[in-house]
C-alpha cells in the first residue's frame, strides 16, 4: 500500500511538472498569435491595392487584345509546382497532418507530374520521406516569417516559370479562420487568369464584412476609367512578381497565424487533461491513503481485541 501511494504520488509531481510546461507554452503562444495577426491586419490594405490592380491590368491587357503576357498563358512544361507550407515544429494538434494530407490529395487530383517546394521542417521531412522531388526548402520562419522569405520564394518561383521548368505554381497552406479553427486551402498563383485571382482575393486573405476584401464595384469603375502608361503588358511584368511575393507572405502569415493557434488550443487542451488527471490521481492517492488508515485502525482494535 505504501508502495502504491509513494507511485501515485510521484506521478502527480510529474504531471504538475507537465503542466507547468504546457501552460507555459500556452502563454507564449497567445501572445506570438496577438503579434502575428496585428502583421496580417497590417498588410491588408497593400494587398487589396495589389490585388483590384492586377485585376484592371489583366482585363485590360484582353480588351486591348495585346499580346500574351508570359503570366497569363500555360507553357510547354508538363511539371506542376506546389509550394506547401507547415510548420518547424510539432506540438500543435493537427495542424501539420491536416494540411500535408490537404496537399497530397491535391496533387493526385490537379497533377500527374507534381514538384515541392517545402516551407517548414514537417514539410520538408514529409515529403522527402515519402520521396517527393523537392525543388526547395525554406525552414526556421514558420511562427515569424519575415517578407525576404516570401519574396526568396517568390523569386525561386518566378525563375522556374519564366524558365518553364512548370507550367502552373499552387500554394498549399493553412487558412486562419479563428483561434479554434485553421482550414487547409490552396490558391494557383500563376499562370494568372481572372479566375485564379478572383480565387485569391477570397483564399490568402480574411474576408471583410461583405464577404470579400476586393470592392468588386471600384474595381469596374478602374477598368472604365483606367490608361496604361506604360503599357498594361509592361506593367504585367513589373507587378506580377511583386503580386505573387505579396500573396507567398499572406500565405506565410495566415500559416503562422494557423500554427500559434492550433499549438495554444493543443497546450490548452493540454492543461485541461492534465487538471483532470491530477484530480483523479489526486482521489487514488486519498482513497488509498484513507484505506491505509481504515486498516492500521483494524490492526490496533484487532491488537486490542486478542488482548483482552
Amino acid at each position: 500500500m505504501a508502495d502504491s501511494m509513494r507511485d501515485i504520488k510521484g506521478r502527480i509531481k510529474s504531471v504538475s511538472s507537465t503542466k507547468q510546461i504546457t501552460h507555459a507554452m500556452q502563454l507564449v503562444a497567445s501572445a506570438k498569435l496577438r503579434r502575428t495577426r496585428e502583421r496580417a491586419d497590417a498588410r491588408r490594405a497593400y494587398t487589396r491595392h495589389i490585388i483590384e490592380t492586377m485585376h484592371v491590368i489583366a482585363s485590360g491587357m484582353d480588351s486591348q487584345g495585346e499580346n500574351v503576357s508570359i503570366f497569363l498563358k500555360n507553357n510547354d512544361s508538363d511539371r506542376d509546382l506546389f509550394v506547401v507550407i507547415a510548420s518547424d515544429k510539432g506540438l500543435a494538434g493537427g495542424f501539420n497532418s491536416n494540411v500535408l494530407k490537404y496537399a497530397v490529395e491535391k496533387m493526385a487530383e490537379l497533377s500527374e507530374n507534381p514538384m515541392v517546394m517545402a516551407v517548414g521542417v514537417k514539410s520538408v521531412d514529409f515529403f522527402t520521406r515519402r520521396r517527393y522531388e523537392i525543388a526547395g526548402s525554406y525552414t526556421g520562419e514558420s511562427e515569424n516569417p519575415s517578407l525576404n522569405l516570401a519574396r526568396n520564394i517568390g523569386s525561386a518561383v518566378n525563375t522556374m516559370f519564366i524558365e518553364q521548368k512548370v507550367n502552373r505554381v499552387f500554394v498549399v497552406y493553412n487558412r486562419f479562420v479563428s483561434v479554434m479553427s485553421q482550414v487547409p486551402d490552396i490558391i494557383q498563383l500563376l499562370p494568372l487568369t481572372g479566375d485564379t485571382l478572383s480565387k485569391d482575393v477570397v483564399d490568402t486573405t480574411s474576408l471583410n464584412e461583405e464577404g470579400s476584401l476586393v470592392d468588386t464595384e471600384r474595381v469596374s469603375k478602374l477598368k472604365s476609367v483606367m490608361i496604361f502608361e506604360p503599357d498594361a503588358e509592361v506593367l504585367m511584368e513589373d507587378l506580377v512578381p511583386r503580386y505573387f511575393d505579396n500573396a507567398i507572405y499572406g500565405a506565410l502569415l495566415e500559416s503562422a497565424a494557423g500554427e500559434l493557434a492550433a499549438r495554444r488550443m493543443a497546450m490548452e487542451n493540454a492543461t485541461d487533461n492534465a487538471d483532470e488527471l491530477i484530480d483523479s490521481l489526486t482521489l487514488q492517492y486519498n482513497r488509498a491513503r484513507q484505506g491505509a488508515i481504515t486498516q492500521e485502525l483494524t490492526e490496533i482494535i484487532s491488537g486490542a481485541d486478542a488482548i483482552s
